[in-house]
């Protein structure tokens, strides 16, 4: 079994493309996790994997709270394949500590925190698709023969940036930002698409309850672009995982 969390479908994408090479199914843990609902028992010997982006150089922390509703079979492989912009730091041994990891795996794909770039050019979006394609095949053939292998694109100082930049970014992820335009009409695709269940639609519009971890769902896949953090996405260019590579 695969899961995945994608707030802006570059893990999705990547997800699925894995679950076809492993012949496998890629479930996404948004509506278990929103409903609170317990995912299903592993068989002894099933196959286990986790598709997730780098948040500040950690795992994505709803996938945390969904490992503390997984029980594991001794003998059961565990792999994780994280999603990054650049570098993932010390992201899997952070992750280590609350799962057992077999292997795991980075891939590299387009930026989406919008708070501090705009998306990037069509060029640079589509090499990195590109190569993260390419990529694959070799991922699903080590997972397939059950290699106990770790090829994480770690970059510099992988500790500081997981252990204080991370910790920083934990504290500092708050909604009091995010707030909506005219331009809102009232779809109510954030409140469905918030994992976190962190927003509701009072008189029609979005309110954010307190509750958030930047994962920039909500303001990325807004159709209206009605959603804004701040003053700093006003002009920005939105980005979602490209329609046309899917």
């Amino acid at each position: 079994m695969l899961y995945y969390f994608s707030a802006t479908g570059n893990s999705a994408w990547v997800a699925r493309q894995l679950a076809t090479l492993l012949g496998d199914e890629a479930v996404d843990i948004l509506t278990c996790m929103k409903n609170g609902e317990e995912p299903p028992k592993l068989r002894a010997g099933q196959r286990l994997g986790l598709v997730f982006p780098v948040h500040a150089w950690r795992p994505a922390p709803i996938m945390l709270d969904f490992i503390n509703k997984l029980t594991v079979p001794d003998d059961c492989h565990v792999f994780a394949l994280c999603t990054m912009a650049s570098f993932a730091g010390n992201c899997m041994p952070f992750l280590s500590k609350f799962l057992r990891l077999d292997s795991s795996y980075s891939i590299q794909m387009p930026e989406n925190y919008i708070l501090l770039s705009a998306s990037e050019s069509e060029s640079d979006i589509a090499n990195k698709i590109e190569l993260a394609r390419q990529q694959l095949p070799s991922i699903a053939s080590a997972i397939l023969a059950g290699k106990k292998e770790h090829k994480i694109k770690k970059g510099p100082f992988p500790s500081f940036f997981t252990t204080c930049i991370g910790g920083i970014f934990k504290h500092l992820s708050k909604d009091r930002g995010f707030h909506c335009t005219q331009s809102c009409n009232s779809c109510g695709l954030c409140a469905e698409l918030c994992i976190l269940n962190n927003i509701k639609m009072v008189d029609g519009n979005p309110q954010w309850q307190g509750n958030c971890m930047h994962c920039m769902a909500c303001l990325q896949n807004c159709p209206q672009l009605a959603i804004e953090y701040k003053n700093k996405t006003r002009k920005r260019q939105r980005y979602t995982f490209p329609a046309k590579y899917k």
